[in-house]
């Protein structure tokens, strides 16, 4: 009779084990170079669930142009929007992807509705919490039908406002964004200390800064000093001085200075100086 087959497997698997075993007792840890990263996890920041809270405001999200995907509250990943079920509501807090080539819209229950064309991320906004309908943190090209009291975030932080439309915002290759008007009412934009209108057909350009142009309250108690063509707001115990094409503080203790899309903080004894635009000797204008 010949030898059982299924025994000397059974020898072969034992001796493999074995071996392994012997492995794990010489070499206890695999990972030899580079040895594990480090770090204190406990300090890392919070995430989008901490950031973007749920709210109760519901919206419909429609997808025109594939690919589109849906992050809920608090999940880890977006739901694509398959060609068989291209409509989803979801609530506040929630995100919308779109990537190159795709194209999304948003509805909300007061008619407004927002269209984003090519790659793009943007947040729902509560507005019950004083947030903005919507947050754009990436953005390609986008077209807006809003009513009264609705504000949108562009991105690097300047707001968008208006009751009619539709307004477009592209992003161009130089890091800018054009906000073009096409309604037949007025758009506003809150870009730091200024507020823009635009006209019907009227559009601005609004750049992306790395310190962001998210709108800057005024301090109620600061008062206004008169430039050449511009305004400084100063909050301290500043003096200015005009000085031809320009206004210079000096200060005698410590101030605050904002003008001209700049914040200037002095200390006593110190100096800030604004300039806006200088007249040449041929009639030219030249930073």
């Amino acid at each position: 009779m010949s030898p059982c087959p299924f025994r000397s497997l059974t020898l072969g698997a034992a001796a493999g084990l074995l071996a392994l075993g012997a492995g794990a007792c010489l070499f206890p840890n695999t990972q030899r170079w580079p040895p594990p990263m480090g770090g204190d996890f406990a300090t890392l920041p919070a995430g989008d669930a901490a950031a973007r809270l749920e709210g109760a405001e519901e919206v419909t999200v429609l997808r025109h142009a594939d690919p589109v995907r849906v992050r809920p509250p608090g999940a880890l990943a977006g739901q694509p929007l398959a060609f068989y079920d291209k409509r989803m509501r979801t609530n506040a807090g929630s995100s919308v992807i779109v990537s190159p080539g795709g194209r999304a819209e948003i509805l909300w229950t007061s008619g407004s509705s927002i269209v984003m064309f090519g790659k793009g991320v943007a947040w729902i906004g509560s507005t019950g919490r004083g947030e903005p309908m919507l947050d754009f943190q990436e953005l390609d090209r986008a077209r807006m039908t809003l009513h009264e009291g609705d504000r949108v975030r562009l991105m690097g932080g300047a707001e968008l406002s208006g009751s009619a439309g539709p307004y477009v915002v592209e992003r161009r290759e130089d890091q800018r964004l054009d906000v073009i008007n096409q309604s037949q009412g007025d758009l506003q934009v809150a870009f730091r200390e200024e507020l823009f209108t635009l006209g019907p057909g009227q559009h601005v350009l609004v750049p992306l800064l790395s310190d962001g142009g998210a709108p800057i309250k005024p301090d109620p108690a600061a008062k206004s000093a008169a430039g050449p063509g511009f305004s400084v707001r100063l909050s301290g115990a500043a003096e200015p001085r005009p000085d031809g094409s320009a206004l210079e503080f000096g200060s005698n203790g410590p101030c605050l200075l904002e003008g001209l899309g700049q914040r200037v903080r002095l200390e006593a004894g110190e100096t800030g100086r604004f300039s806006g635009f200088e007249q040449a000797a041929d009639g030219a204008q030249r930073p």
